[in-house]
């Protein structure tokens, strides 16, 4: 299969007060030419860093790029096997020869992260002309930069955030809105922090609207990738532009579990990027080295690494006045992988009326139950289905598919849940240094320990016998 040539042009507004337009365009199939002006709506991050000249302006353009990149090509189409693809990207910059000296990494890091073989291009961008004056913004304010998806890792990661800072500071909320559904959970969190009183005047959220507007396209409408394998680069994107604006040595908080972020394959099926790397920490390392090639010093950080969301969820409730916020607030986040495919719920609003937001047989959801329960919440929460009732969840039908995170995670307990097996996939996802890959293996031997006395605990015997217990 040939390489897809991306280009990305801007296109300046026609007053120097307004910021102009990016426009993605490549020729598809057969030649058809394709081509989108992309949404970038970032006037309140800009609004705070008053920056389009800077390299992390560059490298937010980068990520946005990128991100609508992985959208526009479909891999059904564009690859032949269905899913790796060969793409060459070709970026404006301003900062031609520092992009240039980090291509090599971070062609590394995208590869890793989405599975492609991409080919990276950079052309000298012209200074953009923007003379709208910007009110006075005191930066010093912010101690903390944090990644806020409105997932439970984000919410924990703002409480701990909060609680930490000294009385005079402020965590900076970084949030990215594209389809609208983590957008209305981040609303719900804010919101109730303001009813509740619970953090007032110790954060702000700054908010990027970007993504491709499908009804945008100014040819032919393409066929997009639905994956979103490179989602993370764009939320780095905008972390990395906010906090390089108010330090220079600023890290950027990016709050995920490490079961989550390691994400080791349940089953052979699922190896290698057909698991997400959203958050992996190979990905951070061979991007935090493509930043620092291109002169940006801001540390990418993930203080949950090594934590389970059951042992993020019990660290953060050993303090009473954060188990307090949490209580009020962890009702409001959401971290269901499919909340929009509810064909197949049995329940799809609680006893209230109210609409039930979790799944509750995707991966994100078991491991938020798990999360729950181990701080005594367990109960409290509704989800559309019950992996313990066997009716619901249907785990002797094969064409069910609602049951085969389920299926495949009881498998991994039963088959492959032992240290060989775990440094086995870890060293095939890239983590060779032999601390590392001991450190990730113990972590997910407890982490699946936590599992497995869950399914122990609710468990009937079917579902134990095929959990091995």
């Amino acid at each position: 299969m040939e390489a897809v040539n991306i280009t990305i042009k801007y296109e300046p507004a026609a007053t120097t007060r307004e910021f102009g337009h990016y426009i993605l365009s490549f020729t598809g199939l057969e030649g058809t030419e394709y081509s989108v002006k992309l949404k970038f709506c970032f006037d309140e991050l800009r609004s705070m860093a008053q920056d389009t000249c800077s390299i992390a302006f560059d490298f937010l353009v980068f990520s946005l790029s990128v991100y609508n990149a992985d959208r526009a090509i479909s891999r059904a189409l564009y690859s032949e096997e269905g899913w790796s693809r060969r793409i060459r990207l070709t970026v404006p910059v301003l900062h031609l020869s520092e992009m240039n000296n980090s291509k090599n990494a971070l062609t590394s890091a995208l590869n890793f992260l989405t599975g492609d073989d991409w080919v990276l291009n950079f052309e000298q961008a012209e200074p953009y002309q923007m003379d709208q004056e910007l009110p006075i913004v005191d930066r010093s304010i912010y101690g903390r930069v944090s990644l806020f998806s409105g997932g439970l890792d984000s919410l924990i990661g703002f409480v701990d955030g909060c609680a930490s800072l000294q009385a005079d500071k402020k965590v900076l909320l970084v949030s990215h809105k594209e389809l609208g559904k983590e957008w209305s959970d981040q609303i719900r969190i804010l919101e109730d922090c303001k009813a509740h009183q619970i953090f007032t005047g110790k954060y702000e959220q700054l908010l990027v609207n970007a993504g491709i507007n499908n009804q945008g396209w100014i040819s032919q409408r393409a066929v997009c990738e639905g994956t979103f394998r490179a989602r993370s680069i764009l939320f780095i994107g905008a972390g990395i532009y906010c906090a390089h604006a108010i330090n220079p040595q600023m890290p950027l908080i990016i709050p995920e579990n490490g079961t989550i972020s390691l994400n080791i394959p349940l089953d052979q099926g699922r190896r290698s990027a057909c698991s997400t790397r959203t958050t992996h920490p190979v990905f951070l390392k061979r991007l935090q080295e493509a930043l620092t090639l291109m002169g940006i010093n801001n540390k990418l950080e993930n203080p949950y690494q090594l934590k389970s969301k059951a042992d993020m969820m019990m660290d953060c409730c050993e303090d009473s006045a954060k188990k307090a916020a949490l209580a009020v607030l962890y009702k409001d986040s959401c971290s269901c992988a499919k909340r929009s495919h509810k064909k197949s719920w049995k329940r799809r609003r609680d006893k209230n009326g109210k609409p039930i937001l979790h799944c509750g047989f995707c991966l994100p959801c078991i491991y938020r139950r798990i999360a729950l329960d181990a701080v005594g919440w367990g109960k409290k929460e509704p989800v559309g289905v019950n992996v313990f009732n066997v009716n619901e969840i249907g785990l002797s039908n094969p064409e069910i598919r609602k049951s085969r995170d389920f299926k495949a995670l009881l498998y991994f307990l039963r088959e492959r849940y032992n240290r060989d097996t775990i440094e086995g996939e870890l060293i095939a996802n890239g983590v060779y240094e032999k601390q590392e890959l001991e450190e990730y293996a113990t972590f997910l031997l407890n982490s699946y320990n936590q599992v497995k006395a869950w399914v122990g605990k609710y468990g009937n015997e079917q579902i134990k016998r095929l959990a091995g217990i």
